[in-house]
């Protein structure tokens, strides 16, 4: 049976008058409701205190760019609090994996962590106040320490006006629920991510390689620029065989009027395609299509060669990450990137190889290069919340 993995944190309140609860459904495949609870105790302390405090007048909370109190003048703490709270729920919903062992053992319960929240803002002392074994226990504090260690900080709880060392527990429950194998688009459209059979091409891969060759249009006034790169599209492709573009991506800033010739490329493969199955019927479902614009102009050649001698380096990059040698993968990236610097889709999966490796800066700079130059990026929730606005 196909089971769709969600983590619910289990919801408490602190019996204070700072108590409160989060509650969200952001997620449709990671559900989770979380919340930080806290128990008091008051003791004296001097700046150099190390004590691990069980109470504090106010309670720590995650830092997160987009709910800076600067930002938001009029908010009261509770509403930063919770703006916080979201968005790193929002992280760990896309990054919490249910471990197969337990899935498999039809594992499910509350899951109950705890760490102390430094006066830098940091995490330590990560442990397990409660575990329903099958790697739950384990999974959580992976996630936990992995965003410490990627940067993540908190607002430390405060005694007297003073900085203190903080404890916080976080109960996550691991529930196991049915899977949807299809979600409602905003048009209405029933999409399906779990499929029997994939659509496919009429003719098979070699034709739609040749066929996207053949009738891709280089836009005639960008002739002499030389101009390379890759937009890519997801299809919708409908199970009456008629397709929406549902998304693209120009990785190289070529501009409106190559992502309009890409648009153009893909409607015309309209009626060409089969549909999707599921329970022997056809379904709706999205369709990743690339397309290359290199410019047939003598005088391109040279650009020419350099955009498939990076290419080639990128590729070579990822096969090198999928051995786990991410330095090796890296410098690929970064050699491929001489030849195309404004190349986002490299400059992305370097810049989250860095990350991988905890190096917060370079990744940030590799991101919010991303950022300066397609105004936004498809990442924009993880650049947020290490790399700020």
């Amino acid at each position: 049976m196909s089971h769709l993995y969600s983590i619910q944190t289990l919801a408490m309140y602190c019996f204070t008058r700072n108590g409160y609860f989060l509650k969200d459904m952001k997620s449709a495949i990671y559900v989770l409701f979380f919340f930080f609870s806290c128990v008091y105790s008051f003791a004296q302390g001097s700046v150099q205190d190390t004590t691990i405090y069980e109470v504090a007048e106010t309670l720590p909370y995650p830092l997160m760019v987009s709910c800076d109190p600067e930002r938001h003048p009029s908010w009261t703490s509770d509403s930063i609090r919770r703006c916080a709270e979201s968005q790193l729920l929002s992280i760990l919903s896309n990054n919490i994996r249910y471990p197969i062992a337990a899935s498999e053992a039809n594992i499910q319960g509350t899951v109950v962590t705890s760490f102390v929240v430094e006066i830098d803002g940091s995490m330590s002392n990560l442990g397990l106040l409660k575990d329903i074994g099958g790697g739950c226990g384990e999974e959580a504090l992976r996630v936990l320490k992995a965003f410490d260690e990627a940067g993540l900080r908190w607002q430390p709880g405060t005694l007297k006006g003073k900085a203190v060392r903080m404890r916080q527990s976080l109960p996550l429950r691991f529930r196991l629920q049915e899977a949807l194998p299809y979600f409602i688009a905003e048009n209405n459209d029933t999409v399906y991510t779990n499929v029997d059979v994939l659509p496919a091409f009429r003719g098979g891969a070699d034709s739609l390689a040749k066929f996207t060759i053949n009738r891709l249009e280089y836009p005639a006034n960008y002739r002499d620029s030389c101009k390379t790169g890759i937009v890519e599209m997801s299809l919708l492709i409908r199970p009456d065989g008629s397709i929406n573009v549902d998304n693209q991506l120009d990785f190289n800033s070529l501009g409106f009027d190559f992502q309009w010739q890409a648009i153009r490329l893909a409607n015309r493969t309209a009626g060409m395609w089969t549909p999707a199955l599921y329970n022997n019927k056809p379904v709706a479902t999205t369709q990743p299509l690339r397309v290359v614009f290199k410019s047939d102009k003598r005088g391109c050649a040279t650009a020419n060669q350099r955009f498939d001698q990076a290419m080639l380096l990128a590729d070579a990059g990822a096969d090198l990450l999928e051995k786990n040698q991410a330095d090796e993968a890296i410098a690929k990236w970064t050699e491929a990137l001489k030849l195309q610097p404004d190349n986002t889709e490299i400059i992305y999966y370097r810049g989250t190889a860095y990350l991988n490796q905890n190096k917060r800066d370079e990744a940030c700079k590799d991101y919010n290069r991303i950022k300066e130059l397609l105004g936004i990026t498809w990442f924009e929730p993880v650049r947020r919340l290490f790399c700020g606005w």
